[in-house]
C-alpha cells in the first residue's frame, strides 16, 4: 500500500491519465477480466466480464511492472480514518503514518488514491464505447451493464474529487478538481483538471443517466437502481443540496428492500459477506486475495499489523453510553488495550472482508441531516432517523429531537472504519485538533485538520505532472 512512482519513461505504465489512454491490456488481471480490448466487448455476456474488471479495480489494480495499488482495498479507507480524530495509526513507523501525519507531498504522494480510479474510469469508457457505438445489441443485459458502467465511473470521479479537490462548499466549487474523463484517450490527449463544481456536476450527470438504464434487482456487489439513489444522496450532502440529498434518502429507505441490522446481530454482522443493510459492497474473494497482506483487514487485525488503533476521544464518546452495542466492536489491540474497532475480522481464518461502501445505516444518517439542513426543515423525518440508529445501538434509546450535533455524533459512532469521518469534517467546514490521549504527533505534522490546510487535499502524483504538461498541481506543493 501507500506506494509511489518513481521511475517515469516513454513505455513506463505510469500511475495517471496518461498511460490508460494507450493500454490494450486493461483487462488482464482478475478473473474474468481478459478481455484484451474494445473490439472483444460484442456480446451482452461481453458486457458483464467487462464490469467484473471495473468492479475489481474499486478495490485494487496492477501496473505493467506488477506492482499493486489499493483503493478501496486499504488506502481510501485508510486516509480517511487515521486523517480525523477518530481513529490514528498505532505507533511511530506503522503502516498508515504517513496519511496519519498528513506528509505525503508532490515527491512522494502515494499512487494509490490516484491510479486505481482512473483504471476504472478507463475500463468503463471502453466498455461504455463498445456499447453506444453499436457494437454489443442493446438487450435488458447490455443496458442494466450501462447503468452499472455509469454509477462505477460516477463513483471513481466522486471519490477522486473528494480526495484531490477542496469541499464543495468551501469555494462552491471554483477551485480545481480532477480530469473528468469520459471517453477513450488517445495516447497524445493530456488532460487538464476540471473545477471541483463541473466535477460533481459529471458525477451526477452520469448517475442520473444510470437510473435510466440500471435495474432493481439485487445483485451482491453490483449497483443497482437503489445503489445509484443511495450515492446520488451521498454526492448531493457533499454537495450541499440538502432537498435532493434528502429525497435521495428518504426513497432508500422508505422504499428500498434493505432493511437495518437488528441489535442482537449487530457486531456478528461484520463476520458476514453480505447483510441485509448491504446496498452496495465490494466482494472480496476469499481465493483471489488469500494471502494479501496489504488489504484494509490485515493492516487493522491484531493477528497481523495491528497498525490502527481508536483514538482515546472515540474510546471515550463510545462509552457515553455503557449498553451500546457497538462496544461490542471494540477488542484488545496488540498492547491488550481495548482499542481495536473490530469491522474487518476476516473469514475462513483469513482476513479477507466485504468492504461496505453504501450501506443503509448511512443513508438514514444521510436523510436525518439533510432533513435538518433543506430548506423547508423536516425534523420528523430527522427525529425518525436518527432514533432509528440509536434505538437499534440500545433499545433503551428513546425519541428525541434530532440537531445537526446529535447526527454528526452518531455518524462517528456508526459509521467507524469506513471512510467518511475526514471527509465529514471537510465537507462540513469543521475542524478537529488530534493530540493528548494517544496521538503521538509533533510540531511538524497536521495536528489540527481543517479544510484551510492545503495538506487535507492530496497532492497529485509526481509521475502525473512529469507526463502530462496540463496538470496543475495542488497549491503550496510546489
Amino acid at each position: 500500500m501507500m506506494k509511489t512512482i518513481n521511475i517515469i519513461s516513454k513505455t513506463a505504465l505510469i500511475a495517471g491519465l496518461v498511460c490508460l489512454a494507450s493500454c490494450n491490456d486493461y483487462l488482464v488481471t482478475y478473473p474474468s477480466d481478459s478481455l484484451e480490448s474494445e473490439t472483444a466487448i460484442t456480446t451482452p455476456e461481453d458486457t458483464k466480464t467487462a464490469l467484473n474488471g471495473a468492479y475489481a479495480g474499486l478495490i485494487s489494480a496492477r501496473d505493467a511492472a506488477g506492482n499493486n495499488y489499493y483503493y478501496y482495498g486499504t488506502d481510501f479507507l485508510a486516509r480517511a480514518e487515521v486523517g480525523g480524530d477518530d481513529m490514528q495509526t498505532s505507533k511511530s513507523g506503522d503502516r498508515t503514518e504517513q496519511y496519519y501525519r498528513f506528509t505525503y507531498r508532490q515527491t512522494n504522494a502515494s499512487a494509490d488514491l490516484w491510479y486505481p480510479p482512473y483504471t476504472v474510469i478507463n475500463r468503463v469508457n471502453v466498455l461504455l464505447e463498445a456499447i453506444d457505438s453499436g457494437k454489443v445489441p442493446m438487450t435488458d443485459v447490455t443496458k442494466n451493464s450501462k447503468g452499472e458502467a455509469l454509477a462505477i465511473r460516477a463513483l471513481a470521479h466522486f471519490d477522486l474529487l473528494i480526495t484531490y479537490g477542496a469541499p464543495y462548499l468551501k469555494d462552491n466549487g471554483a477551485s480545481l478538481g480532477v480530469p473528468i474523463v469520459k471517453k477513450v484517450l488517445s495516447a497524445t490527449e493530456l488532460p487538464a483538471r476540471s473545477t471541483v463544481a463541473e466535477g460533481y456536476q459529471a458525477v451526477l450527470d452520469d448517475l442520473t443517466e444510470a437510473l435510466g438504464f440500471i435495474g432493481e434487482d439485487k445483485n451482491y456487489g453490483h449497483f443497482n437502481i437503489w445503489a445509484v439513489k443511495a450515492l446520488l444522496a451521498r454526492v448531493n450532502l457533499y454537495k450541499g443540496d440538502y432537498d435532493a440529498a434528502y429525497t435521495y434518502a428518504t426513497d432508500v429507505v422508505e422504499n428500498s428492500p434493505y432493511s437495518l441490522i437488528e441489535t442482537g446481530e449487530y457486531v456478528a454482522s461484520w463476520q458476514l459477506e453480505e447483510t441485509k443493510e448491504s446496498i452496495f459492497d465490494l466482494a472480496l474473494s476469499s481465493t483471489t486475495y488469500s494471502g494479501d497482506r496489504e488489504l484494509w483487514g490485515a493492516v487493522v487485525s491484531p493477528a497481523e499489523y495491528g497498525s490502527v488503533i481508536a483514538t482515546k476521544e472515540f474510546v471515550d464518546l463510545l462509552h457515553e453510553d455503557p449498553n451500546d452495542v457497538r462496544l461490542g466492536l471494540l477488542i484488545p489491540d496488540k498492547s491488550g488495550s481495548k482499542q481495536t474497532v473490530n469491522k474487518y475480522p476476516g473469514r475462513d481464518a483469513i482476513t479477507i472482508n466485504n468492504i461496505r461502501v453504501l450501506r443503509l445505516s448511512d443513508i438514514y444518517l444521510i436523510g436525518a441531516e439533510a432533513a435538518l439542513r433543506k430548506a423547508t426543515v423536516d425534523q420528523t423525518v430527522a427525529d425518525n432517523y436518527l432514533f432509528a440508529i440509536r434505538n437499534r445501538a440500545n433499545r433503551a434509546n428513546v425519541k428525541i429531537t434530532a440537531t445537526l450535533d446529535l447526527v454528526s455524533k452518531e455518524r462517528r459512532k456508526e459509521l467507524v472504519m469506513e471512510g467518511h469521518r475526514l471527509h465529514d469534517i471537510l465537507r462540513q467546514g469543521g475542524e478537529v485538533t488530534r493530540q493528548g490521549g494517544y496521538h503521538f504527533l509533533n510540531a511538524t505534522d497536521l495536528i489540527t485538520v481543517n479544510w484551510n490546510d492545503y495538506r487535507t487535499i492530496m497532492p497529485i502524483p509526481q509521475a502525473e505532472i512529469d507526463a502530462n504538461t496540463n496538470m496543475i498541481q495542488n497549491p503550496e506543493y510546489n
